[in-house]
């Protein structure tokens, strides 16, 4: 698990072809909203975004989250560079459908996202 930053746990999650797969993850409560983070660190931003609503629907069902309430975001590095991702789904129950990653652009999106992740490395 290369290159996910400390502030990300590991998980085990199984990819769309059933493989076992250990990305990064986090899970906070900022602003009654439930944010679920994940960084696939050195395996690359594919990852992710390939296997986005197979890991999403198990994060879902293990953690019994309401899919109304959760965003997930995706942290791509690069070096030092860092973009993040929010990503839209289409809910069926606790399954994800039409999903799509879509780059926060903004500083301040950038930086409330930062300050949640940061948060929640503080309250551990």
């Amino acid at each position: 698990m290369k290159g996910i930053p400390a502030s990300f746990s590991p998980i085990q999650l199984h990819n769309r072809l059933n493989r076992a797969v250990w990305i990064g993850f986090n899970r906070v409560v900022q602003d009654d909203r439930e944010l679920v983070f994940l960084c696939a660190g050195g395996e690359g931003a594919a990852q992710v975004s390939k296997n986005f609503e197979t890991f999403a629907g198990q994060i879902v069902r293990e953690f019994r989250i309401n899919p109304a309430e959760v965003d997930f975001v995706e942290l791509r590095s690069e070096g030092e560079e860092q973009q993040w991702y929010r990503w839209h789904a289409q809910w069926v129950g606790s399954a994800p459908m039409e999903c799509k990653a879509e780059l926060v652009a903004s500083d301040s999106g950038r930086r409330y996202l930062a300050q949640a992740l940061s948060r929640s490395v503080e309250a551990a």
